[in-house]
């Protein structure tokens, strides 16, 4: 990789690192909070999978929509979009509100995840793609395993907003 390759490389590797961060942070907190404002077992699944379903309903349309008009459009929508997304998670008041943005967060990780992929495999040089790729996806191992353990801390120092705040602060930074 040039120079250039490989600040492109740092930038994608932070962006999935605070994104999926973000996600850890949310994840082992949102039964608890599901619960509390009312939601029963049923619900904190549909929660869950309403995460999911559109994530990989979109996740190969997103790539190919990236090809054609750029990868950039889809990776700052997708962090904007994860920001949006935590300041709803900061004031939801029911259990139907929070359906809806675990909903709208899975079409956001649609637009960003494989995109980053995707913009990994278009500067990996010939014969590197797998170590490339294992590189970059140490970015999610890291967030994923770092943001459960950030996010309990960030609740029992402060409280859940605040670990919705840093979510929105991790997807803007």
């Amino acid at each position: 990789m040039n120079s250039q390759e490989i600040k492109t490389f740092c930038i994608l590797f932070f962006a999935v690192l605070t994104a999926l961060t973000g996600v850890g942070i949310v994840v082992p907190l949102l039964p608890v909070y599901a619960r509390d404002i009312g939601a029963s077992g049923f619900y904190i699944g549909m929660i869950f999978c309403c995460f999911a379903d559109p994530r990989d309903l979109l996740f190969s349309s997103s790539r190919r929509s990236s090809d054609r008009r750029g990868r950039k459009p889809f990776i700052l929508g997708g962090l904007l979009g994860y920001a949006a997304v935590a300041v709803a998670l900061y004031h939801t008041t029911n259990v139907t509100m929070l359906i809806s943005i675990r909903f709208v967060q899975g079409i956001f990780s649609a637009m960003m995840m494989p995109v980053l992929q995707a913009y990994v495999g278009d500067i990996t040089p010939d014969g590197r793609e797998g170590l490339t790729m294992g590189i970059f996806n140490l970015a999610t191992f890291v967030g994923l395993g770092m943001g459960p353990l950030l996010g309990g801390v960030i609740t029992d120092h402060w409280n859940l907003q605040t670990a919705f705040a840093t979510i929105a602060a991790l997807a803007l930074g």
